[in-house]
């Protein structure tokens, strides 16, 4: 599981899709034991998303890693510490929901990421995290 993402920096060789040109990002987060972070360009300080460790909310989301996505982010399937986090997006509507179709996947050791695409149709780019319920009054 997730149990060895530590903050840091990280590097993202291909960028992030629909940020090609950026490499370098900082992982933090949220408070120690949390499973939400945030992951901050270090090129361009506008850019940043919300990643939360899917196996706190979705303990059987389960995928095959590519053989093309582990020679890209170096991964040895019997020796390389690998982590999972996926994007999460705060929606109109009080709904947070967490893309599970295209996970950001780490070597830990190298402190390399990789946004992975999915083509398993199991899951879905916008699946409901949590419902955020209004209070009542104001």
């Amino acid at each position: 599981m997730n149990n060895g993402i530590q903050a840091g920096k990280l590097f993202f060789e291909e960028g992030i899709p629909g940020f090609p040109h950026l490499q370098f990002y900082q992982l933090t987060q949220y408070e120690p034991g949390s499973p939400f972070f945030s992951l901050d360009s270090l090129e361009e300080a506008q850019v940043g998303f919300w990643l939360v460790d899917p196996f706190a909310f979705f303990p059987d989301y389960q995928f095959t890693l590519s053989d093309s996505a582990k020679a890209s982010l170096r991964i040895d399937e019997t020796s390389t510490p690998v982590g999972v986090l996926n994007i999460i997006t705060i929606r109109g509507n009080d709904q947070v929901t967490v893309n599970l179709k295209a996970p950001i996947v780490l070597n830990l050791a190298k402190r390399m990421g990789k946004q992975v695409i999915l083509g398993d149709d199991r899951y879905s780019v916008r699946q409901p995290l949590v419902a955020i319920k209004q209070q009542a009054g104001g």
